[in-house]
């Protein structure tokens, strides 16, 4: 066993390397591009034409529930990788810091951190819904890996899983002349796909639009039986 540990040593390496084996930006370098605003992601985005699904992959899916699970899901939760950024019609705000680019989405109040000052996340990282996101510039291009994760779909509704073990990678960019940004997203999951699935989308830039407060609070309907009217209008009337 101890040569296919070594192996998978090696390989992990490597595949880190792909997104952040880029030398990075040195004082003499031009300053890195400022993405900050806010932007409308386009609804009719590329996705995969189909899902090369691993067996426990397609039992994921046939399992899936989108109903199932903690009531508040659908109302005062946080939104999760990668739902945050595949939403069809999310409206996204990024602002820089000196060692983060922060996204804010309205659904949930949610805000995602892009670390830039680290180079691996911390020993004792927990997994979280969002995962640990850790940014670098290459050239004029971000690039993004994301892992400790907890596990769940890529969409809610479609419900094709991504197991704990995933890592998503992503670049954003400007093409020459333009605002808008391109984005690529990677899901590497062996666990639930036989290969990489990708998805490219463009978020234009939107001045006009702004993320608007999220004040929620769950209303936690029980859905085996009837609602019970009276009782949803006195805690509507307590908010």
């Amino acid at each position: 066993m101890r040569p296919l540990v070594s192996f998978s040593l090696v390989l992990g390496l490597l595949v880190h390397a792909e997104v952040f084996g880029q030398v990075e930006r040195s004082p003499g370098d031009d300053p890195a591009p400022d993405f900050s605003g806010t932007y409308v992601g386009v609804r009719d985005f590329v996705r995969p034409n189909t899902y090369p699904l691993t067996a426990e992959g397609q039992r994921s899916l046939g399992a899936h529930d989108p109903y199932a699970g903690d009531p508040r899901e659908f109302d005062c939760l946080e939104e999760p990788m990668p739902q945050l950024i595949l939403w069809g019609h999310a409206v996204i705000q990024i602002t820089h810091e000196d060692d983060a680019v922060l996204m804010k989405v309205e659904r949930g109040a949610t805000i995602r951190t892009i670390h830039m000052d680290v180079s691996e996340p911390l020993g004792d990282q927990p997994s979280t819904a969002k995962g640990y996101s850790l940014g670098l510039w290459s050239g004029n291009v971000l690039s993004v890996e994301t892992t400790h994760l907890l596990g769940g779909v890529l969409s809610a509704v479609q419900g094709h899983p991504v197991s704990s073990e995933a890592r998503f990678t992503e670049r954003y960019w400007r093409n020459a002349g333009e605002s808008s940004l391109q984005m690529e997203l990677v899901v590497h999951d062996s666990v639930n796909y036989t290969q990489p699935v990708t998805f490219e989308r463009e978020w234009r830039l939107s001045p006009e639009e702004q993320v608007q407060d999220y004040d929620c609070f769950s209303l936690e309907l029980d859905e085996s039986g009837p609602v019970d009217i009276d009782d949803l209008r006195r805690r509507l009337e307590q908010q």
